[in-house]
């Protein structure tokens, strides 16, 4: 992946070079129903590939627990609904005492740029300057912009604290940032995902999105495959 050498301050575990889909499970799917969506035609002929989550936050277990052991001072900060399958299966993240959830939706409506709302991290203390090291952790790492947006209004909030992003995906970065997030001293990623054919973003899906909304999960299925309704009975097994 030749355009990751842009990208020093970026590691990661394992990457995904696709002009398919990805869908991240990240709640239990059977064996059976897995390889039978695995045999569903599409639509424009791609493939359909599956990230376990599981092997995702084994490879990032020892990333986390060396942060919280040499980097002083870290507060581990869990971004929007998304970051609660990565704190879930870490013992790092459910052991650790410096840790809080802050607010970050994103939106997007087709043909449009994705829009990034982002809450204030402790809002009850104005300015904390014992903070030295803000490791943001999150399920995938899309545009970038959330986390962007995160340190955007909580920067100025932190003046000693570094910024670090811990995730399970990331596309291939977009920003020109060494980390491929602007501000982020490094992200690191269990696997990061691009295009084989080049440019774009390759489209990242989780499981518990599709089981939660089944308007996305609906529109989804009509989009891509030629069975939609075998796909959307086939998610819920």
């Amino acid at each position: 992946m030749k355009q990751l050498q842009n990208y020093p301050r970026l590691s990661f575990q394992s990457s995904v070079v696709t002009d398919g889909r990805i869908i991240l499970v990240d709640e239990i799917l059977e064996p059976e129903a897995k390889r039978e969506l695995e045999k569903l035609e599409t639509i424009d002929g791609q493939e359909l590939l599956f990230l376990k989550d599981q092997e995702l936050a084994i490879s990032l277990e020892k990333t986390l627990k060396d942060i919280v052991e040499t980097e002083p001072s870290t507060l581990l900060v869990f971004p929007g609904n998304g970051s609660n399958y990565p704190r879930k299966l870490s013992r790092v993240c459910q052991e650790f005492p410096s840790t809080t959830s802050v607010e970050a939706k994103r939106f997007w409506v087709p043909g449009e740029d994705p829009a990034v709302i982002a809450g204030i991290i402790l809002p009850n203390i104005f300015v904390i300057t014992n903070v030295k090291t803000i490791v943001v952790v999150d399920d995938v790492i899309s545009s970038g912009l959330t986390m962007r947006k995160l340190l955007q209004g909580n920067g100025w909030r932190f003046p000693a604290a570094k910024w670090i992003g811990v995730v399970w995906i990331s596309q291939t970065p977009s920003m020109k940032a060494k980390s491929g997030v602007n501000g982020y001293e490094r992200i690191v990623t269990g696997c990061v995902v691009s295009k084989k054919s080049g440019g774009g973003k390759v489209a990242i899906n989780s499981l518990s999105t599709f089981r939660q909304n089944s308007e996305i999960a609906e529109c989804y299925a009509r989009r891509h495959f030629k069975e939609p309704c075998r796909f959307l009975h086939l998610i819920r097994k």
